[in-house]
């Protein structure tokens, strides 16, 4: 008996989400006093991807999510900031060739149909155990930029909340030299997926600039998620993207007066997001 592509397509894609567990953050972290300061992770790289430019991407399972990573040199810091309002999934479809197939877990956690279908119809992998080639036009894409200047002129810091996307705040800064922490609020309703994320450029010549990934699950203690660490005159994105419900936070250490620039950005939390004023 033969079956209906699209009806073939759609129980693929029924089962992907079936077998994502939404948990909530709590049930991820071991009850014991070793865990009080961070979860313990399980992490799988689901694909690396090198550019031109010496920049290095790569795509992650963690317990809760999934972690989108890339490094790079400081002066071509903005050569990813095209991906910044896309999915994980999406960035993926986007960087890589159209016959590289896509590994699942960036499936599962994709909410827009259309784009899960669109990655569907290049077929699925567990993971890529070898380095993927960017896309052409990709490639093409970034030559044609101008990198912006974000280590000159007066320090700046700016919060943007738009009205259009209320669930989104993001907090700007050029130049910056001064420890920084912002965050969002408990989102208390139904599961969706949130993204914390930032790219960040270290100014400075000499020292290495730390930035905490915090979060406080239930209201809970405020806990360290991830420790992330720029070296000099070099650039990194990081995003984070989970169903897990609780307060996120970005904390830019800055302890030397190091200068940065580059942005936060917290997505998916209807009842309130903020940019806190540096302490």
């Amino acid at each position: 008996m033969k079956i209906n592509f699209n009806l073939v397509r759609i129980l693929v894609i029924f089962t992907l989400f079936l077998c994502y567990s939404c948990s909530s953050e709590e049930d991820t972290i071991p009850k014991t006093e070793e865990s009080i300061e961070a979860p313990v992770l399980t992490t799988k790289t689901l694909a690396t991807i090198e550019l031109p430019s010496n920049t290095t991407i790569t795509f992650k399972t963690e317990t809760d999510g999934i972690v989108f990573e890339a490094s790079g040199d400081s002066d071509n810091f903005g050569e990813l900031d095209e991906l910044n309002d896309l999915s994980l999934l999406d960035r993926f479809l986007t960087l890589t060739d159209k016959n590289i197939a896509v590994p699942t877990d960036l499936i599962k956690l994709e909410e827009d149909q259309k784009i899960k279908e669109k990655a569907l119809q290049r077929g699925t992998i567990e993971k890529h155990s070898t380095n993927i080639p960017v896309s052409k036009s990709f490639t093409n894409h970034i030559k044609a930029l101008r990198f912006p200047s974000l280590c000159n002129g007066w320090k700046e810091r700016y919060v943007e909340n738009l009205l259009s996307k209320p669930d989104r705040v993001t907090i700007s800064f050029k130049n910056y030299n001064t420890y920084d922490l912002s965050g969002s609020e408990l989102h208390n309703k139904k599961n969706k997926c949130r993204r914390v994320q930032f790219g960040l450029t270290n100014c400075d010549y000499n020292k290495e600039l730390r930035i905490y990934h915090k979060y406080s699950p239930n209201n809970g203690p405020l806990k360290t998620y991830a420790i992330i660490d720029i070296p000099p005159r070099k650039h990194r994105y990081y995003s984070k993207s989970f169903f897990a419900k609780g307060k996120r936070y970005i904390y830019i250490s800055s302890i030397n007066e190091q200068r940065y620039g580059g942005k936060v950005r917290f997505s998916g939390y209807k009842d309130n997001v903020l940019g806190l004023d540096k302490n």
